[in-house]
């Protein structure tokens, strides 16, 4: 099916080939024949409306100038046509783009963070703070508490924010991370929207622990590949990640 621009730019282009309506004309020129392609053109017109224009601030004179159908009409109606061809704003909602204030939606609607990095406090030293550096200097948008909440904030509801505006979640898995209560929700909240889009979201790393301790404290993420923290430095890791980030760029 042609999309709403396509429809709009067919109606556009088949006024090239047709006349303005006339009330007189030669005596042997029949007038009902000489309007009848403009007149199946409002027709059409009137069809695209209903379906795509009543919404738009032109629709409410569109709808008066179908409803009385005089010999201005058509000149009218194009018009009016051609002005909506320039609201780049509408034609991008009607063919199904989805447009945000934030810098992507998205044609579809664009996360507000690339990664949100889910850790315990006590790993901040030793891992998380280097790992955060190694994704900022690649220029990844970032979750992590340290940095993206403000004086006043209310923490708790901006990480659960967070949680929800996040294309990815580095879980960072260690003794420290078990049984926190925050940890803890954050898991859940990705796990929860996993489950529910069934696209790939948790990254998880293994941070001093064995799979074997991850299998028994989180059986429901322990199929989930994880990498060891042991095993790659934190700009490898970014690397790693920033490839993630590229495959679904290019699958959207």
């Amino acid at each position: 099916m042609a999309t709403f621009e396509e429809q709009l730019n067919n109606l556009l282009e088949r006024t090239h080939s047709i006349k303005s309506p006339i009330n007189a004309a030669a005596i042997d020129t029949d007038i009902n024949e000489y309007n009848r392609p403009s007149e199946v053109w409002i027709n059409d017109v009137e069809i695209f409306y209903n379906n795509y224009l009543k919404e738009h601030p032109l629709g409410n004179r569109m709808k008066t100038i179908l409803f009385h159908r005089n010999l201005d009409a058509y000149k009218d109606l194009v018009g009016c046509l051609e002005s909506i061809s320039k609201d780049q704003d509408f034609i991008n909602k009607m063919n199904g783009i989805s447009m945000v204030s934030e810098p992507k939606n998205q044609a579809k609607t664009l996360p507000e963070f690339d990664v949100f990095i889910s850790h315990a406090n006590k790993d901040k030293e030793n891992l998380i703070e280097e790992l955060y550096q190694s994704l900022n200097k690649l220029g990844i948008k970032i979750f992590y508490d340290k940095e993206s909440l403000e004086w006043g904030d209310n923490w708790k509801d901006r990480i659960l924010n967070g949680t929800k505006k996040a294309e990815f979640a580095i879980i960072v898995i260690s003794e420290n991370f078990f049984d926190r209560e925050w940890t803890e929700r954050e898991l859940n909240e990705f796990l929860n929207r996993q489950n529910r889009n069934g696209q790939k979201l948790i990254l998880p790393i293994l941070h001093n622990i064995t799979v074997s301790q991850l299998q028994e404290k989180y059986p429901s993420i322990a199929d989930i590949q994880a990498i060891d923290s042991s095993k790659y430095s934190c700009d490898q890791i970014a690397l790693l990640f920033a490839r993630q980030l590229i495959k679904r760029l290019k699958s959207e």
